[in-house]
């Protein structure tokens, strides 16, 4: 791969991504404390003050996961430079943590500092006054270290809440040896990608990796179907209760990802499979094809993988009768890091805030397993894995990133679109009755 075409895409990306959020309305998080100093991102200054001891929830533990081995080294790279704080850290699996993180916010034990997701994940914990507004300690050199639009999904009322680390974008990766060798074409079109679907199902093999019991990669899927029929501005305005469900294309989509599933392409068993079940078959080279964002890159080209140097990377390929097209893009920089408003230690948590932002976006990077949302300056992108470049490649010229349902949509109503979705993929709901539950979070 030309070095000079990867910086060339990764700075279009870095540069000019276009982030469609939510700007919600919520209450300020009380008192924001003093401006930071200007070590508060990038480098952790050493020190012995007074003993300091933070609290930190977050996602990346398991022994597979890519990031976990980058957030341990960024904690305790902090940790060595600032020997006075102690960072207790506490990790659960994504679904898991999702409903831990909202039960403890409900109870207001939030933890110092917690992972999250903005739009409207994490609207809730704003309008509770649980979250430490953090604009008075965000510098113009800070702001000028991240990518345009890296806070749109992170801003409330005019305020910002969270400090985030990611550039995701959801993307086909197809396992090219398996379509050479069963003479399938790689789809460029939703037809030839329904073909390619019955094609491996007649010959046995599952077409596409999903989790039918982690009810978020199921909507992966949906996402970007729904992005393909509606376009990104009616799926925003609808999200966020300007528009209806009732409108025909999230019909067509419903119905195209019906059309799917009974063509064969996901595992009768998918519904009581978790992620992480549901990804083996995939990286052992044994199921052609899955929807996820662009962390999958580092699983595809990890030292062990089993289809290193097989993957392609493709958009999700327009469905007929839709009015969005294959430059539009699900994801966004929406994963950050929140503070809670109740620390005690609000100064020292916003500094690792920051610090842990950066970095982990810079060793998630290096390491293959995501883009960031901090500018790369200093990196030799001619190191990364092959997949990852493609990723780059592929968003390089995207017209928009429109970040993921169940992050746009606030409180009981993700609940709502993922149950209805899990329906539908179970084939206990039509596509008309699952639209229907849709607008219940309308209220009619």
């Amino acid at each position: 791969m030309n070095k000079m075409l990867v910086k060339r895409g990764m700075a279009f990306m870095l540069a000019g991504a276009v982030t469609l959020g939510l700007t919600a309305c919520g209450k300020p998080a009380g008192n924001t404390g003093n401006a930071t100093n200007s070590n508060a991102a990038g480098t952790a200054s050493a020190g012995a003050g007074q003993p300091v001891e933070l609290k930190f929830s977050h996602i990346w533990g398991g022994a597979v996961d890519p990031f976990t081995p980058a957030a341990k080294k960024v904690i305790d790279d902090y940790q060595k430079a600032n020997q006075n704080v102690k960072i207790t850290v506490d990790t659960n699996e994504n679904e898991a943590y999702k409903t831990k993180i909202k039960a403890m916010a409900g109870a207001n034990e939030l933890p110092d500092l917690f992972s999250t997701w903005g739009g409207g994940f994490s609207k809730p914990f704003i309008d509770s006054n649980s979250v430490l507004a953090i604009d008075s300690y965000i510098t113009e050199e800070t702001r000028s270290k991240l990518v345009n639009g890296a806070f749109n999904n992170l801003t409330y009322d005019g305020k910002i809440y969270g400090m985030p680390f990611f550039l995701a974008a959801g993307a086909l990766f197809v396992n090219s040896e398996l379509f050479e060798k069963n003479s399938v074409k790689i789809p460029a079109t939703y037809e030839e990608l329904l073909t390619a679907v019955k094609a491996f199902k007649s010959k046995g093999i599952t077409p596409m990796a999903v989790s039918g019991k982690d009810k978020w990669t199921i909507a992966m899927y949906f996402d970007v179907m729904a992005l393909r029929a509606a376009g990104p501005d009616k799926i925003v305005k609808t999200l966020t209760k300007q528009g209806s469900f009732k409108d025909p294309e999230f019909l067509n989509a419903a119905q195209r990802f019906k059309e799917l599933i009974d063509a064969g392409a996901f595992s009768k068993g998918a519904a009581g499979v978790s992620n992480d079940e549901a990804e083996v078959p995939f990286y052992d080279g044994k199921v052609p094809m899955m929807f996820k964002g662009s962390w999958a890159a580092g699983k595809a080209d990890a030292k062990d993988s089993k289809v290193a140097g097989k993957i392609k990377v493709i958009s999700f390929p327009a469905i007929p009768n839709g009015v969005g097209n294959a430059k539009q893009f699900t994801g966004g920089a929406v994963d950050a890091v929140m503070v809670s408003a109740n620390t005690k230690n609000k100064d020292e948590a916003v500094k690792f805030q920051m610090y842990f932002a950066e970095n982990f976006a810079k060793e998630s990077y290096l390491a293959g397993a995501s883009m960031p949302a901090w500018k790369s300056e200093g990196v030799d992108e001619s190191k990364l894995p092959a997949t990852l470049v493609e990723v780059v490649n592929l968003t390089k010229d995207a017209e928009g990133f429109t970040i993921w349902w169940d992050t746009l949509l606030a409180g009981k109503d993700t609940e709502t679109y993922l149950n209805a979705l899990q329906e539908l993929f179970m084939g206990t709901k039509t596509p008309e009755q699952f639209v229907d539950s849709l607008q219940t979070m309308y209220g009619k």
